[in-house]
C-alpha cells in the first residue's frame, strides 16, 4: 500500500497532504478481458454526501457518456473508413440537391424589415397590387467648370443617343418614358369668345349658379378652411387683347379648364402635344416642345458667353413651356463678384422619368430579377446603361456618374456572390498552412492529401448548408458571402483539435491497435469539438430568432453549416485520417502513396514540436505571480478601453454600404450626396379604398397636420390642397359657406368635378399616379378612386436619434386621422429607419440570450460551474473589447456588425472552452495543470485561430462593406479571443481553477512490467484488483477523480 501511495504521489506531482497517501481499497474487483478497456473511462464516485453524489452522477453521465460514444464512434470510422466516406459523399450530394431552389434576395424591405411589421405588409401589398411603374434614371456630370460648350455638347450627344435606342423588341425611349403635356397656349380668341358667352349666361342666370352644385352640408367646424388665400377666380375680362406671358400661362389654362369643360377643353386636351419627361439644362435650348434642328445648331455653336447668358436670363423650359428654376440642376456654383449672375459650376444632373406596365410586370416578370420588371423595360434600361457608361469622346476633366432603376439590383446582386476569387485564394492559403501544421517535414509523415480532405470536408459542409437552407425556402442575402470563411475557420479548428488529441496520446495508447487509437483520440477530441460546435449552433440559433430577415436567414444558414461541418470533420476527415495513418505506418510516400520506403526512419528535426515547446515555456512564464498580476492588470486596462469605445459606439445603417465603392452606382450615390443633398427623404402616403366623399375633410386635415410639423417636414405635395383651391375658386359661389374641405359634396357632383380637376393643368400631374376602377375619360365622371397619394419631404436628419422619432410622429398622425380604408406611409428611408429602430434592441437581446444559453450549454457539457463561469467571463470580456474597438476602427452598429457580433460569441467560446475542457482533465496542481493545458491543447487552439485569420486575411482590402466589416470584426475577435483563451484564462485557472473531473488513469502491460520489476512485492496482488485513489489538491477535495489499474 505504501508503494501505491508513493506511485500516486508521483502521479499527481503535487504536494499532497498526509491524507492523500491513505489509499482505501476498492470494495469490489473489476476485471476486463476486452483490449479496448484500456481506453474506455471507468468512473468511481466517492462523494461524501447525497448532493455530491448526485453531482458526480450528473458529471459522469454527461462526460462519461460522451467519451464512451466518441470512443466507439472513432473506432467504427477507423475500422470502416471507406463506408463512412461514401456515406458522407451521399449525404452531401443529397442535401446539395436543394440548391435547385437557391435564390438570392437584394430587395431592401425584404432584407431588413420584419415579415410581421405593418411596413413590410404594406410594401408587399403595394408591390403585389400596384407595383411602382415610375422608372427614374439620372446622370451626374462633374468638371472643374461644367458651364462650357464641350460639356453641353457631350450631354446633348448622350441625350440623342438615348432617344435613338431601339431594343430587340423594337421599343424606344418614347415607349418607356413618362409623357407630359406641352403647355402651349390655346387659341386666345377661342378662350375669349367662350368666356364672353359664359359671362352673358352667368348674368342672365345669376341665381342658377347656386344650383349648379349640390352638397351635404356639415355645420360642424365650418371655419376650418380660410377663404381663398389669395387664389381667387381668374377674370377673363383682365386678359384683354394682350397675349399672356409665361408667368400667366398656367393660371389662364387653369381658368380655361374650369370654364370650358367639357367642350371645347376636352378637345384641346385630346389634341395636346406630349413630350418625354426629362429634366436638364438642355431644355433651355429646346424650341416649342421639341429638340429641333435649331437646337442642334445652337448646341453645336455654343460659347461660354451664350451658356452664361441663357442660364442667368431664361427660366422657361423649351420642352414643356412652363416656368422652372434651372439653377437647382447646378451645384458648386460660383457667382460674379457683386452680382447674382452664375459664372461657373462644378456639377449638373440630367433626370429621365420612365414608366413600366405594372400589370405586365406582375403577370410576366423577369424570373432572375428580385423586383417585378418587364423584359422590355429590363432590356431598354440595359442599353440605356451602355450609353451612359460609355465615356469615350469626353472632353478632358469631365466625369459622369449614371444611375438607373435597375442599377442597384444589378450591382447588389453581383456583390452578394462577389469576392469569389478571394475565397479561392484564401482557401489555398489555409490549405498550405494546414498541410504544414498537420504533418511533419519528411517524405512519409507529411499530410498534404489529408489537409486537402479536411478542406473538402468544409466545402461539403458549405454545400450541405446551402442545399438544406435553400430547400427550406431561406434566401441568400448580402451577408451570406462570409459563410465560407466562417465555416472554414470552424472546420479547421476542429481538424487541429482532432489531430492534436491524436498526437498527444499517451505512450501506452500509442501502442494500441489503430482503431483503438482513433477511438482514444476521438474520446477527448469529440467532446471538445462537440462543446464548441453546440455553443456555436446555440449562438446562431438565438440569432435565428431575430425579426430581421437578412440576419435570421444568415444565422440559420450558419447553424446548419456548423452542424454539417462538425459531422464531416468527425466522420469524413477522421476516415481519411485513419487511411493516411495506415499509409504512414506502412512507410508509404506522402505524395506518391504507391512508393513504399524501406528502412525509413524520420529525421530528428521533424519529430520536434516547436509550438508545444513554445507553449511549454509560455505556461511556465504565465504561472509566475508577477506575470499573473501583469496579465490581470493588462486585461482590465483593455476592458476599460473597450467599455469607453462601447459608450461612443454609434448606431448607423446605410443600405448603400452594400455597394462596393468602386462601382458606378456607389459613386453616383456619393456624388449625389456631395452635390445635390437638397432635402431629406421623400415619403409617399398611400390611400387605398377610401370613401373620398366622407374622408376628404380628414384627408385634408392630415395634409395640414403634416405641413405643421415644420421641424421635421420641408414641404408637402397634396392633391387635396389643389383640388380644394380649384373647387373654391372656380365652382363655389363667393358667398358659399362652408367651402371645401369642410363642405361635403354629393357623390355624383364630387366624381364629376374630380375628373375635371385631374384633367386641369394643376391636377393633371396626379392623373397618371393614381389608380381608378376604370380609366379616366375627359368629360365623364370619375370612376371610383382606389389609390391616391400624398407626398412630402423630410428635413435632413443627422442620425437615428432624429429620424426615428420623426418617422414615428408621422405614423401617429396617420393613425389618428380617422380615415376609412387603408392608409400607410412608405419611403426608402423608412425601410432603413425601421431597421435602425429595432437593430440595437435585437442586437443586445440576441447577445444576452446567446451568452446565457452558451453559459448553460458550457455548464452542461463541462459540468463545472466555476470553470463555466470563467469561460463566460472570457467571452464577455472579448465581446466588450470587440465592441469598443469597433468604434475606434470606424464601425457602427448595423445589420452586418450585429451579425458578426453573434459570430463572435461562438468563436470566443471556442478558444476558451478548449482550454477549460482540457484543464478539467489534466492532473496535478493548478499551476501544473495550466502548463500542461497550454502545452497539450494550446497549439491546436492557436492553429485554429490563426487559420481562421488566414481564411479572411485577403478581405482586408475588400471594397465591400460586408467583407471589410467582417475582416475588421473577425480580426478583433481572433485577437481578443486568443488572448483571453490562451493568456488570461490559464492565469485565472491557475489561481481559481477547480479540481479535475473524474478521469481515467491507465497503466498498460508495459507500465505494469516496470512496476513489477521495481516493486515485485505488489505484482501478484494487483493482477486482479482495481484500486481507486482519492486525494486532495491544495486543500481542496478532488471530486469524481479516480484511477483504475487494469492488469
Amino acid at each position: 500500500m505504501a508503494i501505491l501511495a508513493e506511485a500516486e504521489d508521483s502521479f499527481l506531482a503535487g504536494d499532497p497532504t498526509p491524507e492523500t497517501k491513505m489509499i482505501p481499497r476498492p470494495s469490489s474487483v473489476h476485471v476486463e478481458n476486452d483490449p479496448s478497456v484500456y481506453s474506455q473511462p471507468v468512473y468511481h464516485k466517492q462523494s461524501s454526501n447525497a448532493c455530491g453524489q448526485c453531482i458526480d452522477k450528473f458529471k459522469n453521465g454527461i462526460i462519461g457518456g460522451m467519451e464512451r460514444f466518441f470512443f466507439q464512434y472513432g473506432k467504427a470510422v477507423a475500422n470502416r473508413p471507406s463506408c463512412f466516406i461514401i456515406l458522407c459523399i451521399v449525404i452531401a450530394a443529397a442535401s446539395g440537391s436543394g440548391l435547385m431552389k437557391f435564390r438570392q434576395e437584394n430587395v431592401g424591405h425584404k432584407l431588413w424589415i420584419s415579415d410581421e411589421s405593418n411596413s413590410r405588409k404594406d410594401t408587399d401589398w403595394l408591390w403585389d397590387n400596384y407595383p411602382p411603374s415610375v422608372r427614374m434614371a439620372s446622370m451626374i456630370f462633374e468638371a472643374d467648370d461644367i458651364l462650357v460648350p464641350e460639356v453641353f455638347q457631350t450631354m446633348y450627344r448622350i441625350h440623342k443617343e438615348i432617344e435613338a435606342i431601339e431594343t430587340k423588341l423594337g421599343e424606344s425611349w418614347k415607349d418607356h418614358c413618362q409623357l407630359l403635356p406641352v403647355f402651349k397656349a390655346p387659341d386666345l380668341s377661342q378662350i375669349l369668345s367662350f368666356g364672353k358667352r359664359r359671362r352673358k349666361r352667368q348674368a342672365a342666370n345669376e341665381t342658377q349658379d347656386d344650383e349648379d352644385f349640390s352638397f351635404d352640408f356639415d355645420f360642424e367646424d365650418n371655419d376650418f378652411f380660410a377663404e381663398d388665400d389669395g387664389f381667387g377666380e381668374e377674370s377673363l375680362d383682365d386678359i384683354g387683347d394682350t397675349p399672356p406671358n409665361n408667368d400667366d400661362m398656367l393660371s389662364i389654362a387653369e381658368a380655361f379648364s374650369a370654364s370650358s369643360y367639357p367642350k371645347p377643353y376636352c378637345d384641346i386636351v385630346a389634341g395636346m402635344e406630349t413630350a418625354c419627361f426629362e429634366m436638364s439644362l438642355l431644355e433651355l435650348w429646346a424650341k416649342d416642345g421639341v429638340y429641333s434642328s435649331e437646337t442642334d445648331d445652337a448646341i453645336a455653336n455654343l460659347t461660354k458667353e451664350k451658356i452664361i447668358e441663357k442660364i442667368n436670363s431664361v427660366n422657361t423650359s423649351g420642352v414643356f413651356l412652363n416656368k422652372r428654376n434651372f439653377t437647382t440642376l447646378l451645384s458648386g456654383v460660383e457667382y460674379e463678384e457683386n452680382s447674382q449672375n452664375i459664372v461657373r459650376a462644378k456639377a449638373t444632373v440630367i433626370w429621365w422619368f420612365g414608366r413600366m406596365n405594372g400589370t405586365e410586370a406582375l403577370l410576366l416578370p423577369v424570373k432572375e430579377r428580385q423586383e417585378p420588371i418587364t423584359l422590355g423595360t429590363l432590356e431598354f434600361e440595359g442599353q440605356m446603361l451602355d450609353v451612359m457608361l460609355n465615356q469615350s469622346g469626353y472632353p478632358d476633366g469631365l466625369k459622369s456618374f449614371p444611375n438607373t432603376r435597375r442599377s442597384f439590383g444589378d450591382v447588389a446582386g453581383s456583390t452578394i456572390l462577389g469576392d469569389v476569387g478571394k475565397l479561392g485564394i484564401g482557401y489555398t492559403i489555409v490549405f498550405i498552412f494546414v498541410m504544414i501544421m498537420l504533418g511533419q517535414f519528411n517524405c512519409v509523415e507529411q499530410r498534404a492529401f489529408l489537409s486537402l480532405t479536411g478542406i473538402l470536408g468544409v466545402a461539403m459542409g458549405i454545400v450541405t448548408s446551402y442545399g438544406i437552407c435553400s430547400a427550406m425556402g431561406l434566401f441568400f442575402g448580402p451577408m451570406h458571402g462570409v459563410l465560407p470563411f466562417l465555416l472554414l475557420g470552424i472546420g479547421i479548428d476542429d481538424m487541429f483539435v482532432i489531430m492534436q488529441c491524436f498526437i498527444t496520446l499517451s505512450d501506452d495508447e500509442k501502442k494500441l491497435p489503430l482503431t483503438d487509437r482513433f477511438g482514444a483520440a476521438m474520446q477527448h477530441a469529440g467532446v471538445a469539438i462537440t462543446i464548441t460546435s453546440v455553443t456555436d449552433v446555440i449562438a446562431f440559433g438565438i440569432g435565428g430568432s431575430t425579426v430581421i430577415p437578412a440576419l435570421q436567414s444568415f444565422c440559420l444558414y450558419a447553424s446548419v453549416g456548423i452542424v454539417a461541418t462538425y459531422f464531416y470533420q468527425c466522420t469524413f476527415f477522421v476516415a481519411w485520417m485513419s487511411i493516411d495513418q495506415r499509409r504512414i505506418e506502412d512507410k508509404r510516400d506522402g505524395c506518391f502513396p504507391c512508393w513504399k520506403h524501406s528502412n525509413w526512419t524520420p529525421n530528428a528535426w521533424s519529430q520536434k514540436s516547436c509550438l508545444s515547446s513554445a507553449f511549454k515555456g509560455i505556461g511556465h512564464l504565465l504561472t509566475k505571480w508577477p506575470i499573473k498580476i501583469f496579465v490581470i492588470i493588462f486585461t482590465l486596462a483593455i476592458a476599460g478601453c473597450g467599455i469607453w469605445g462601447n459608450v461612443l459606439l454609434e448606431q448607423k445603417f446605410d443600405i448603400t454600404w452594400f455597394l462596393p465603392p468602386d462601382t458606378y452606382i456607389a459613386q453616383w450615390f456619393a456624388k449625389n450626396k456631395e452635390y445635390f443633398p437638397f432635402g431629406g427623404d421623400r415619403v409617399t402616403i398611400f390611400c387605398h379604398d377610401l370613401d373620398y366623399q366622407h374622408d376628404f375633410e380628414s384627408l385634408a386635415q392630415l395634409s395640414n397636420s403634416i405641413k405643421n410639423q415644420t421641424d421635421i417636414v420641408d414641404d408637402v405635395d397634396s392633391w387635396t390642397d389643389h383640388f380644394t383651391k380649384y373647387m373654391n375658386s372656380h365652382f363655389l359661389p363667393m358667398s358659399q359657406r362652408p367651402k371645401l374641405p369642410v363642405l361635403r359634396l354629393n357623390q355624383s357632383y364630387f366624381d364629376d368635378k374630380l375628373a375635371q380637376f385631374f384633367f386641369s393643368p394643376r391636377g393633371g400631374k396626379y392623373r397618371e399616379q393614381f389608380e381608378f376602377a376604370k380609366p379616366l375619360q375627359c368629360g365623364e365622371p370619375a370612376s371610383k378612386l382606389v389609390l391616391s397619394t400624398i407626398t412630402f419631404t423630410h428635413k435632413i436628419f443627422s442620425g437615428p436619434e432624429e429620424h426615428i422619432p420623426a418617422m414615428n410622429r408621422i405614423k401617429v398622425l396617420i393613425a389618428n386621422a380617422n380615415i376609412s380604408g387603408r392608409i400607410f406611409p412608405l419611403s426608402q428611408g423608412y425601410t432603413l429607419w425601421e431597421t435602425d429602430e429595432i437593430i440595437a434592441v435585437e442586437l443586445y437581446r440576441n447577445l444576452a440570450l446567446a451568452v446565457l444559453c452558451v453559459f448553460l450549454t458550457t455548464l452542461f457539457l463541462i459540468s463545472n460551474i466555476v470553470t463555466s463561469s470563467l469561460v463566460l467571463v472570457c467571452v464577455i470580456l472579448s465581446l466588450i473589447d470587440v465592441g469598443g474597438f469597433m468604434h475606434f476602427w470606424g464601425l457602427t452598429i448595423d445589420t452586418v456588425s450585429s451579425n458578426n457580433l453573434i459570430i463572435a460569441i461562438g468563436l470566443c467560446v471556442d478558444y476558451s472552452a478548449h482550454i477549460a475542457h482540457r484543464f478539467m482533465v489534466e492532473r496535478g496542481t493548478r499551476n501544473e495543470r495550466a502548463r500542461k493545458t497550454l502545452q497539450n491543447i494550446g497549439p491546436a487552439v492557436l492553429n485554429g485561430g490563426f487559420s481562421t485569420f488566414l481564411a479572411f486575411i485577403l478581405l482586408a482590402d475588400s471594397k465591400s462593406h460586408v467583407f471589410s466589416s467582417f475582416f475588421k470584426i473577425f480580426f478583433l475577435v481572433v485577437t481578443f479571443g486568443l488572448f483571453h483563451g490562451l493568456v488570461f484564462l490559464p492565469v485565472i485557472l491557475s489561481i481559481f481553477g477547480p479540481g479535475p473531473n473524474a478521469i481515467e488513469i491507465e497503466l498498460h502491460e508495459n507500465e505494469l512490467n516496470v512496476i513489477e520489476n521495481n516493486e515485485r512485492m505488489i505484482g501478484t496482488e494487483l493482477r486482479d484488483t482495481a484500486v481507486t485513489v482519492n486525494g486532495t489538491e491544495n486543500g481542496s477535495t478532488l471530486q469524481n477523480r479516480s484511477k483504475t489499474y487494469e492488469i
